[in-house]
């Protein structure tokens, strides 16, 4: 998990959150992707991007699987930020600099 933790904090991970079925019992070991929910601590869209687009590649390879990578932003069909809302789970908290998975 220190992977993991150096991972958030080198991207300035605010917060990351886990939804749909790998958070459920419906994850399928062989065929489901990872959903992941991301907010990155900086101001600036274009060094965001770039944080984006590095860490989505770490995340697949950290979990040897295919990520959805999702920001606030990215969201519009409000059915399925109500879905995502009322189901996330917290698994990084860059305040407290804690995982929790």
């Amino acid at each position: 998990m220190a992977d993991f933790l150096s991972l958030c904090k080198s991207h300035q991970v605010k917060n990351l959150y886990a939804f749909g079925s790998s958070i459920t019992n419906q994850f399928n070991e062989d065929l489901s992707d990872i959903d992941l929910l991301i907010e990155i601590d900086s101001d600036d869209p274009i060094e965001r991007g770039e944080h984006l687009m590095n860490i989505w590649d770490k995340f697949e390879q950290f979990f040897q699987r295919k990520v959805d990578l999702l920001t606030n932003a990215s969201i519009k069909n409000p059915i399925l930020r109500k879905s995502i809302d009322s189901t996330k789970i917290l698994i990084y908290d860059g305040k407290e600099q804690k995982i929790f998975i």
